[in-house]
């Protein structure tokens, strides 16, 4: 049943969606991060909105002393999964390591406001400078 009713509003949530990661991606530009890149003619639903910074571990503590919530979703590179280590032994993968210890997602929902989304954006911005 509640499935049934997320479906109705499905559609506009991925457009909700989409406009805060197009507000994200404006109020990040110039900075010194690296926001989602999505290609011409594509479309994504944001369930995430994940940034490569140069300090991950640092730009959480800053981000969790000001009250802001984060996450890494993949910390582990696919390659170093057990599933796939013995295939990819050997191999060097370090533009997968680098980027699995740089990335760090920031809170993204299709009802974030601008208030909350300008607070997050300063935050990063005063780590990272």
């Amino acid at each position: 049943g509640i499935l049934l009713a997320k479906m109705r509003i499905f559609a506009s949530e991925v457009a909700l969606r989409a406009q805060v990661a197009a507000r994200y991606d404006e109020l990040f530009k110039g900075s010194d991060c690296v926001t989602p890149y999505l290609a011409a003619g594509n479309t994504s639903v944001y369930a995430q909105y994940t940034l490569l910074v140069k300090d991950r571990d640092g730009l959480i503590k800053h981000l969790n002393a000001n009250n802001i919530p984060t996450a890494v979703h993949y910390p582990i590179p696919l390659h170093k999964q057990p599933i796939f280590s013995e295939k990819y032994q050997g191999q060097d993968l370090s533009v997968s390591e680098k980027t699995a210890a740089q990335v760090i997602s920031l809170p993204m929902h299709p009802y974030l406001d601008h208030a909350t989304q300008d607070r997050i954006v300063a935050a990063v911005k005063q780590f990272i400078g």
